[in-house]
């Protein structure tokens, strides 16, 4: 399940999805035929590595013993790192250029989630905000964030839908535990190419 966090509080509308908008893939690499259409005949494969088909490259590469669904808690980086909302600015992207990430979940004095703040948002805002400024000025208030039981599939979409880099996620009291970022499908895909990550 994805939700909305709005200052530490859950909103009542969640992210809209639109599954016509996510074509799904096929292992040869074309798109799911339109209705009416009918898919081309694919040639035999040669001996030739450099003419294989996509499709028998992926059959190879596939895994019997492969799951077919990855939650949330399976995939992301955890523990989440986090600083408070009265953090400066200038702390803030330090921290981050010492971890080496580019995501930062703000949370208050009981660790709840607050907001949200990425390094181009410090890059950018610094130059209109000063760097001893608390974070809590230039962060994004309203963040999308996940639930740990949540489908990769779910995540996927929402990612494309909303045009975000990464969701935190967070346990039953809003506390980010860990993070989901376009690097971890990636990971997963590379380590499980037949991994269908589009429902």
């Amino acid at each position: 399940m994805f939700f909305w966090i709005h200052d530490g509080r859950i909103l009542p509308n969640t992210p809209a999805t639109y599954a016509d908008r996510v074509h799904k893939i096929h292992p040869g690499g074309k798109s799911a035929p339109v209705s009416g259409e009918k898919e081309e005949s694919l040639n035999p494969s040669t001996t030739s590595f450099l003419h294989r088909s996509p499709g028998d490259v992926y059959k190879e590469t596939a895994k019997q013993t492969e799951k077919t669904v990855y939650f949330l808690h399976e995939i992301m980086s955890a523990p989440a790192l986090t600083r408070p909302s009265t953090e400066t600015i200038a702390n803030c992207l330090d921290f981050m250029l010492e971890k080496g990430i580019r995501h930062l979940p703000i949370v208050n004095d009981l660790g709840t989630l607050v907001g949200f703040v990425s390094d181009r948002d410090i890059l950018e805002k610094s130059k209109s905000y000063e760097r001893d400024w608390p974070i809590s000025d230039i962060m994004t208030k309203r963040v999308l964030a996940g639930s740990p039981g949540s489908e990769i599939r779910g995540v996927t979409q929402v990612l494309l839908e909303e045009r975000i880099g990464c969701i935190p996620v967070v346990n039953d009291d809003n506390q980010p535990i860990g993070m989901i970022t376009r690097s971890d499908l990636l990971r997963l895909l590379l380590k499980y190419p037949n991994l269908n990550i589009i429902a």
